[in-house]
Order: C-alpha cells, then sequence, then structure tokens
C-alpha cells in the first residue's frame, strides 16, 4: 500500500507525462520535446526506468488501482479549482504541497543539491 502511492505512482504518473509530452508534439506539430524544462527533464529521468521491471510491479501490486483512482480524485479537484480561478483554494493545495517537500528534505529523504547522477 506504501509504495503503491510512495513510488509506483510517481513512475506511472512520470510515464504518462511523457507520453502526454509526445502527444501534445503531434497534435501541436512542434518538437516541443527540445525545450524542456527542469519538471520534464526529471520526469523523463524516472520514465526512463527499466520496462520489464515496471509493467511486472504496475501488474502485480493491486493497490495501485487505489492510488490511481485517488490521484485522478485529487487531479480532477485541481482542475475544477483552476477553471474556477479559485484563488484561495489552490494557494492553500500549492503551499501545502511545500510543506510536504519540507517535511522530506527535514527527514533527509533528500539532498539539498542532488545531481541525479550528472557528477
Amino acid at each position: 500500500k506504501v509504495f503503491s502511492i510512495t513510488s509506483h505512482l510517481p513512475h506511472l504518473i512520470a510515464y504518462n507525462l511523457v507520453k502526454s509530452a509526445q502527444d501534445f508534439e503531434k497534435i501541436l506539430k512542434f518538437g516541443l520535446i527540445k525545450y524542456s524544462a527542469g519538471g520534464l527533464r526529471d520526469f523523463s529521468r524516472i520514465a526512463a526506468s527499466n520496462e520489464i521491471m515496471w509493467r511486472d510491479i504496475f501488474f502485480n501490486n493491486d493497490n495501485i488501482i487505489k492510488a490511481i483512482n485517488l490521484f485522478t480524485k485529487n487531479l480532477n479537484s485541481f482542475k475544477k479549482i483552476i477553471q474556477n480561478k479559485n484563488n484561495k483554494k489552490l494557494l492553500s493545495r500549492l503551499a501545502n504541497s511545500k510543506k510536504v517537500r519540507t517535511q522530506i528534505v527535514q527527514l533527509k529523504q533528500d539532498v539539498s543539491k542532488p545531481d541525479f547522477g550528472r557528477e
């Protein structure tokens, strides 16, 4: 259950974001991948993981479906907040995410200057 949210869902999201970028390129008929900023770059690093291993993980962790459902619910909520231009709710969601990031760093689950294997 824990890994379905902390590891498996983030990988699935990374794979889907890269697929969405590819699809967006086709729709626009424009090579946007060459303009990848840090966000897409970091997601693409995760999406470059071994596809056989991730197929097996996705097929064997029954909790991934529950994680996807929860993610979809929250994504739709974000969509509604943005469509309605609900400033208060959006700022609250964004600030809450920042608190989680701070907690991850404080727990030393990340380092202040990761090199992601570039050194």
